[in-house]
């Protein structure tokens, strides 16, 4: 039989990892009300990226794709525990500015509705000019 401070620490990390599960999944699903998509990814899809989303950063599991009408983004299968693939309009983005770290460049896309910034870097970003 567990120690007090056993149950202590158990009921402490099925705490955490509910409260981690909430917070990866809040920005993702914000933005699924909206733009939800069944569309298959594009041909210039670029897969395992870093990237972020609202306050997660996805390192080396956001999927990103181009298109004409806007920007595709899923989330590495195993890892996406239900998230379904997003389909941005071009037109719900209202900001862009650079937000680069050291020698990587980056861009912020301020969203319109719901207000969530995305970060993703200039090379998968460049087919959108």
């Amino acid at each position: 039989m567990p120690h007090t401070t056993q149950w202590i620490y158990i009921v402490f990390l099925t705490f955490s990892t509910i409260v981690m599960i909430f917070l990866f999944r809040h920005d993702w699903n914000r933005l699924a009300k909206l733009y939800r998509t069944k569309e298959a990814p594009p041909q210039n899809f670029s897969r395992m990226q870093n990237g972020c989303v609202g306050l997660v950063h996805y390192k080396g599991t956001l999927n990103v794709g181009i298109t004409p009408q806007g920007i595709y983004l899923s989330i590495f299968p195993l890892l996406g525990l239900g998230l379904t693939p997003l389909l941005i309009p071009w037109s719900a983005i209202r900001k862009i500015e650079p937000a680069n770290q050291l020698f990587i460049q980056r861009f912020r896309l301020y969203l319109s509705s719901p207000k969530v910034k995305l970060i993703l870097s200039k090379d998968i970003l460049e087919p959108a000019k």
